[in-house]
Parts: structure tokens; C-alpha cells; sequence
């Protein structure tokens, strides 16, 4: 025994000289392999520079007038938030979950690393919050087993030089604002409005613990595909915060049974208000990053190393001038009058055409014609002739043409950036099948969308029966514009009716007519006769005869009437004495900058002009007949909070105070009606605004000092409405997408009936906004205007006397 003892002893103590032998010799070398693998990992790594300003793509914001978010252009819907504006309940269900000792370290956790090894990862892994954001911010995770091992030290690494450079709350808000929620949600500024409609300092208990529950695999944990398993994991994350005292077990009990609560915002550049004025403004911000100083060939607004911003990924802020509280009322505006009256008026209009929806006068080429175009013009055939990847958008730079699987085939190259999709390149004829062949879609109503079959050709036609319109708003003083309504759905129509359409202005012209005689020494009360005026024409025409739409003539009317009940007869006797240059000179003044033929049937609006110009235009009339160019946006600042550009809005002196005056006077007759001797009759094209009865209660029974002018084009294609009041001018169009689909009666067709009630509609929501600070008084009288009769034979005038009547006119 003492024999086997001794032996054991003696192999026992070998045993130890062994591996003191072992530890003398393969101590240093292992302490020297460690330390070229550390000096390895360290090559390179990110420096001081790089870590104090880690590499983020953030979100442009754009900012209503107000400071709240609008919208926001990016790659990654990112916006960062100050540690301070995070709730505590984040903070502590992640420290709780992800990092329990993450205030006690210093970037390594020995004790999880440690745990971590022994246990191969079965009781957690030893990742600290400092890693993970190390991971996120400098490099993208490696496949193989000796890239991760290579990698887990560069990660030590960093996070040491992180926990140097930054306060542990600083990490903690760098990895929230880093941290990709899905969905669109990157950050937790963007996880809390997409998830929950709310701000990140305002999220609640079992809020901030489902969001820390999608850290450890948010598409496992995705709350929108995966409920349950998102309920249960935010009780794991909830039990863990009962854990670490951040809650206690009764706090536990009561949050543990709650449904998620979800409040999900989708988040796409179609979403959210005001996505045609995002669009327009997206544009603008392009053309002013790209601008160039002609002598130094240098861009003019630059990053200090003399690169160009990028609105997609530096974080920039945008504040417009838009008011969100006049947005959401334009844009409710429109659909109410659209939605519930005109359009079921127009739909039932067009349902009696044989050739709907285009007007019986369209002859079959030409419809053929506007179909071919449209078809041109969809993204369907720009996919089928190679120009457009049916899958993720992108254009012919990304695609080629190639044989696969032995057939000649278009292919979006991922190579080049695209999503490596494959489809097959067809022949005229075969464009034509596709076009006629039925298929699911989605298409647009106004009760929803409508999940439906019909070939592509069908749904050309379908959406040519729509309605479309445009509203703008802005204050004639400033030049801000206050609401931007471009269309009546951007998902489904996404061209701007307010500053790219063209479209005829009709009688909405007018004015600049009168403003011109008005200028040159004409009064309102002036009295002309009522007969045709007749233009000579170039040898081999008949001359030019314009006629009222009523067809009636005889009397004398005064320039006041013939405004307000837009009479054409008159209109072109003040073309004929002053010219069509003279008119175009004023247009050109007050801001038309689209194309102006100076002829005479200019006069009575054959010009194509935009919505956003006619606004701008009339607004001149309100601000002492000064032009100021309407103003979408004030300044940009950089994501530090430094100013980059700020907006100087052109101005310019269009006519004197006293003409624009006068002009304003003469516009209310129109709303307010003007008194007609002859017929007894006070009547004006507008005069609906101040009706209630019938159907016009709903957008009428507007009692405030307002001018307007409504417009209507021939064929009843166009139909406008500008409102002029002492802080606000609103124009509005409304009209199909070709001028050949339209109206039947002018009743129905004119701009009394298609684009005033929106106005009205929107007026009376702003008076009845009382945290709305808006003038309810008369325009200001300007000093020396003298005695200038405005209120003819004492009846109709200056807002006060008007009378209400059936008898006005129901057209123009």
C-alpha cells in the first residue's frame, strides 16, 4: 500500500513539474501569441478621430413651421435623440437584459467572458452593450469560426476605446440610435413613432420592454408577423427588469397581461402629410447641393472637406413654413368635397358616355392615342422594355440584356447595385398581350383600396375616370407657403397639381386684365356697354368676337359687374384698348413665368399656367401689390445644428398700393356679388361661399372680408377658385388628368362647383381654429387712395351689403 502510495505521489508529483514545465515554457509564448494577435487585431481599427465620429447614415427630417416632423428622406429612417430625451424604462430594461454589470466594466465583461467559455454560450453570452454598438458602428460580422474569433478581439478593442472616449449614457444612446428595429424603425427615435406613435422619452414600461426584446433578433421578434412570440419574450425582458429591482413583482403581474398596444405607423416617402410638397422640396434641395460658383468651379454649399451633402444620409433638418394644423385641413378639405359630392356627380356623369370616360367628341384615334401615351408613361411598360426593374425600381443604368436559361433576358445586375432579377424581353405584340391580359392588383378608391382583376389596359381607363386637384396656401405678406396639397392620393397619382401641372387658367386671368386698365386711370364704377368687341385677325381669318357664356348682351354694366360675373365682352374691350403686351408685362410682374402668348384671346385664359404661380400672382393683390415668390422653406441645418442656407424669397414691385387695392375691392364682388341697375340684381360667380342653404351650407356661410376669382376652362376641363383674404390666399384646381375626360354640363363642370367648395371647406375649419392667428378683418386701406367710388350705385360693395341670391349665375 505504502508502495502504491509512493508511486501514485511520485506520478502525482511529475505530474506537477510537468506543468510547471509547461507554464514556464508555454506561458510566454502563449502571453507573446496573445500579444501579436491583439497587435494583429489592433491593424486597421478605427482611430480617435474615427471613434469620436463614428460613421452614421441619419435621416434628413423635414419640419413643419412648428418644429414636428413632417416627414424625413433617408436610406436608414434614422434620426438621432439626446440620452435625455430617452425614457429611463429603455434604458433600464436594456441594461437589465443585455448588460447587467454594463455601469460596473469598461467596454469587457471578464465574468460573462469567462461564463461564456466554460459553458460554451448555454447560459448566455458574454457581448456587452459597448461591443454590440462596436460591432454595429465599425464592421459587419464575420462567417467563418476564425474570422468571429479574430473579430470578438477587435471588438475588446473598440470597446475599450470607446468606454475612453464616451460617457456610459452617451453609449447607451449611441446604441439606441443605432439599433435597427425593422420595419423601417432604425433608432429609437424612429422604433417609438413607428411602433407606438410616440415620442422615445414617452414610451411606457411594457413599451421600452418589447423594443428591448427585439434587440436579441428582432425578425424572430417581430411584433407585426410574430405577436406571441414578441409577448412572450417581453416577459422574459420584463422579468429580468423585476430582477434588477427596476420594477417591481406587482408592476410585473399587471404589465406581463397586456396586449402589445400596437399604434404602427408605416413609414414610406407616400405616407404622411404633405408628401407631393416633400416631393417638390426633395428636388429643390438637390438643385441647391449641386449648385456650382461659376468662377471657382466649386460647389456653393459644401461639407468642409468639399464633398456634397447628402440629403439621404447627413442628418440634415429642413424647416418649412407649412402649418400642420392648415395641412390637415387642406387635405381633408379636398377629400371631403371630392370623396362625398363631386366625384359620385362625376362618376354618375360619366357613366351616361358611351365612350367613357372620355367626352363623345374625342374621336377613337385620338383616345387611342391617349391610351398609347399612358401606357408609355407606366412603369409596367418601362419594366417590359428593359427601362425599369419590375422588383425594386431601378432604372436602365442597373439592367442588361443577357441569355439565361437559354432565352434572351433582361437582367437587373446586382453587380452594378441591382436585386438580380430576371425577365424575359418581349416583342410589340407581346407588350400588347400583357397590356391586355388580366391581373391581380390593388388599385385606388375612395373608400379604400381595392383588391381586384382587370388587364393593365383597363386600369389606364379606370383611373382615367378620376377627379384629380391642387391647393395651395400661403400668406401674401411673407411669401410662406402654409399648405400643399398636389393630388388627391400620392400612392396612386404622384404627379404635383400645384407646381408641375399646367393646366388653363380660364377667367382666373381676368384680373390681370383689370389690373391693367385699373392702373392706367379706369375706375371700378365705370360704366361700359355689354356688346361683343371684335379683334382683327392676320389676312385669311374671321375676326375674333369673344362671347359671354350666356349669351346675353345689351345695357350698360360697370368694370365691378363685368369682374364679378366674369362677362368676356368687357374683358376684351380693356384687352382691345391696351393690348395683350401690356397684360403680359403685368403677368410677367406679379410672377407667371410659364409661357405667355401676347395675343387677345389671352384675355379670356388660354394660357397653361401653374397653381402655384396663379397663387403667388394673386397674392400681390394683398400685400400692397408686391410679388413675393412663394416660399416653401426657410433654412437647412447640418445634423450639428449649423445653418447651411437660408432662403432669401424674390420680391418685386408689381404695382402701386393703390391699384392693388382697388383690385382687392373689385374681387370681392365677386363673392360678395356686385349690383347690376339694370336687372335690380346683385350677383357674382362666387357668391356660393356666403350662401347657406342646400348643399352649400356645408362649405359656405363664410361671413370674413374675402376677394376671390373662380375659373373655368373651355369643355369644362378646369375648374379654379383663388380666395384672397388679409393673411391668406388660397388657390385650388380641380380637374380630370386629360382635359378630354370631363364634365357633360357646366353646372357641373364650372370652378363655382369643382374647386370653390374645397375652399370653402377649408376656410371655415381654419376661422374655426381658434389657436389659428388669423385676420377676420378688412383688408388695410392704403393712404392716398383719394375717393375712389368702389361701392357702385351704393349696393354690393365692400363686403357688407351683398345679398344673397339664387339667381347668380352658374357660369362664366
Amino acid at each position: 500500500m505504502a508502495t502504491n502510495k509512493k508511486n501514485k505521489g511520485g506520478k502525482g508529483g511529475a505530474g506537477r513539474w510537468y506543468a510547471l514545465w509547461w507554464m514556464l515554457v508555454l506561458g510566454p509564448v502563449a502571453g507573446v501569441l496573445a500579444m501579436l494577435l491583439l497587435a494583429a487585431a489592433s491593424k486597421d481599427l478605427p482611430g480617435t478621430t474615427e471613434l469620436q465620429n463614428p460613421r452614421s447614415d441619419l435621416a434628413t427630417a423635414v419640419l413643419f413651421s412648428d418644429g414636428s416632423l413632417m416627414g424625413q428622406y433617408y436610406k436608414e429612417n434614422r434620426i438621432p435623440v439626446e440620452y435625455a430625451r430617452i425614457s429611463p424604462h429603455v434604458v433600464d430594461a436594456l441594461v437589465a437584459t443585455e448588460d447587467e454589470r454594463f455601469f460596473a466594466h469598461s467596454g469587457v465583461d471578464v465574468r460573462g467572458t469567462l461564463r461564456a467559455a466554460a459553458y460554451l454560450g448555454r447560459k448566455g453570452g458574454a457581448s456587452t452593450i459597448t461591443q454590440q454598438l462596436a460591432k454595429m458602428l465599425f464592421h459587419d460580422a464575420s462567417r467563418d469560426f476564425t474570422g468571429r474569433v479574430f473579430q470578438k478581439f477587435q471588438e475588446w478593442i473598440i470597446s475599450a476605446r470607446l468606454e475612453r472616449e464616451y460617457t456610459k449614457e452617451e453609449i447607451i444612446a449611441m446604441y439606441l440610435n443605432r439599433f435597427d428595429w425593422i420595419n423601417q424603425a432604425v433608432g429609437i427615435n424612429s422604433a417609438a413613432r413607428v411602433y407606438f406613435n410616440t415620442t422615445p422619452d414617452s414610451l411606457h414600461i411594457e413599451q421600452a420592454a418589447m423594443l428591448v426584446g427585439m434587440c436579441k433578433n428582432p425578425a424572430l421578434f417581430n411584433p407585426l408577423r410574430r405577436p406571441d412570440a414578441t409577448l412572450k419574450r417581453r416577459a422574459v425582458v420584463l422579468a429580468q427588469m423585476v430582477k434588477k429591482g427596476a420594477i417591481t413583482k406587482a408592476q410585473y403581474d399587471s404589465l406581463k397581461v397586456l396586449p402589445l398596444g400596437l399604434d404602427f405607423q408605416r413609414v414610406d416617402h407616400t405616407e404622411g402629410p404633405a408628401p407631393y410638397l416633400r416631393e417638390n422640396l426633395r428636388a429643390d434641395l438637390q438643385r441647391i447641393f449641386s449648385e456650382k460658383d461659376p468662377e471657382t468651379g466649386k460647389l456653393k454649399i459644401a461639407k468642409p472637406d468639399g464633398s456634397p451633402y447628402d440629403i439621404y444620409t447627413d442628418g440634415l433638418k429642413i424647416y418649412t413654413t407649412v402649418d400642420r394644423r392648415m395641412q390637415r385641413y387642406a387635405e381633408w378639405a379636398m377629400r371631403e368635397h371630392l370623396s362625398t359630392e363631386l366625384q359620385p356627380e362625376f362618376t354618375k356623369d360619366l357613366a351616361k358616355k358611351k365612350n367613357s370616360p372620355f367626352d363623345f367628341r374625342v374621336s377613337a384615334e385620338e383616345v387611342q392615342g391617349i391610351m398609347e401615351t399612358a401606357r408609355k408613361r407606366s412603369d409596367r411598360y418601362k419594366s417590359l422594355v428593359g427601362k425599369l426593374c419590375p422588383n425594386c425600381q431601378r432604372p436602365a443604368a442597373y439592367i442588361t440584356k443577357e441569355k439565361h436559361d437559354g432565352k434572351v433576358m433582361f437582367h437587373c445586375d446586382p453587380e452594378k447595385g441591382g436585386c438580380d432579377t430576371w425577365w424575359p424581353v418581349l416583342d410589340e405584340k407581346g407588350i400588347e398581350r400583357n397590356f391586355n391580359t388580366p391581373v391581380k392588383m390593388t388599385v385606388f378608391s375612395w373608400h379604400g383600396d381595392l383588391d381586384t382583376t382587370m388587364t393593365p389596359n383597363d386600369s389606364i381607363r379606370y383611373y382615367k375616370g378620376f377627379l384629380q386637384s391642387g391647393l395651395l396656401s400661403m400668406d401674401p405678406h411673407t411669401g410662406f407657403v402654409k399648405a400643399w396639397v398636389g393630388g388627391i392620393d400620392y400612392k396612386h397619382f404622384q404627379y404635383d397639381h400645384v407646381g408641375q401641372a399646367r393646366r388653363q387658367v380660364g377667367s382666373t386671368f381676368k384680373p390681370f386684365v383689370y389690373a391693367t386698365a385699373i392702373r392706367e386711370g379706369m375706375k371700378p364704377c365705370m360704366e361700359l356697354p355689354n356688346q361683343k368687341t371684335c379683334f382683327n385677325m392676320p389676312p385669311g381669318q374671321p375676326d375674333w368676337c369673344p362671347q359671354n357664356s350666356d349669351n346675353k348682351y345689351g345695357g350698360m354694366v360697370t368694370l365691378k359687374y363685368a369682374l364679378a360675373n366674369s362677362m368676356n365682352t368687357i374683358t376684351a374691350w380693356i384687352m382691345k384698348q391696351y393690348g395683350p403686351q401690356a397684360v403680359t408685362t403685368l403677368a410677367r410682374h406679379m410672377g407667371v413665368e410659364s409661357p405667355l402668348d401676347p395675343v387677345p384671346s389671352l384675355c379670356l385664359g388660354v394660357a397653361d399656367l401653374t397653381l402655384q404661380e396663379m397663387t403667388g400672382a394673386f397674392s400681390t393683390f394683398a400685400n400692397d401689390g408686391v410679388y413675393i415668390r412663394p416660399v416653401v422653406f426657410t433654412r437647412i441645418e447640418d445634423k450639428n445644428g449649423n445653418t447651411l442656407f437660408d432662403m432669401m424669397p424674390k420680391t418685386e414691385e408689381a404695382m402701386d398700393p393703390r391699384t392693388s387695392y382697388i383690385m382687392l375691392e373689385m374681387l370681392k364682388g365677386v363673392v360678395d356679388g356686385a349690383y347690376n341697375p339694370s336687372t335690380g340684381k346683385t350677383t357674382g360667380t362666387g357668391m356660393r361661399l356666403r350662401t347657406g342653404w342646400g348643399n352649400r351650407a356645408k362649405y359656405g356661410n363664410i361671413k370674413y372680408p374675402t376677394a376671390g376669382k373662380t375659373g373655368t376652362t373651355q369643355n369644362n376641363s378646369d375648374g379654379w377658385f383663388i380666395g384672397i383674404t388679409p393673411d391668406l390666399v388660397t388657390g385650388v384646381w380641380t380637374g380630370a388628368e386629360d382635359r378630354s375626360v370631363r364634365f357633360s354640363r357646366t353646372d357641373l363642370g364650372q370652378g363655382a362647383n369643382m374647386a370653390l367648395p374645397i375652399y370653402g371647406y377649408f376656410m371655415n375649419k381654419v376661422y374655426a381654429d381658434s389657436t389659428i392667428r388669423i385676420s377676420t378683418g378688412d383688408f388695410t386701406k392704403p393712404e392716398g387712395i383719394g375717393d375712389v367710388d368702389m361701392n357702385c350705385f351704393g349696393r354690393g360693395g365692400g363686403g357688407t351689403n351683398w345679398q344673397e341670391t339664387r339667381e347668380a349665375p352658374t357660369w362664366e
